[in-house]
């Protein structure tokens, strides 16, 4: 758990909101990321919130790419194309 939270958040949406709006701002190589963000999928699934689920499952997939894709993650030798700043893959 991403420890004490502040004494505004009361309920369960805004428990998981927060959990992966923290995990959205750390690299995806940061652990914290990973963990928040499959803290909030399990919560968002307990109490069946499948706009926050979906979200979650965003994050999760987004960590996976930034952390496999050769392009995202940096390794030399990958070649981005000039011609692209998203990744395609």
């Amino acid at each position: 758990m991403i420890g004490p939270l502040p004494a505004d958040i009361e309920s369960d949406h805004q428990i998981i909101t927060t959990l992966i709006c923290n995990a959205v701002h750390l690299p995806a190589g940061d652990p914290r990321a990973r963990c928040w963000a499959t803290e909030a999928l399990a919560l968002a699934g307990v109490v069946e919130m499948l706009l926050l689920i979906e979200e979650a499952e965003g994050v999760l997939g987004r960590i996976d790419h930034d952390t496999t894709c050769l392009w995202c993650n940096g390794i030399p030798g990958a070649q981005i194309p000039t011609d692209s700043f998203w990744c395609r893959h």
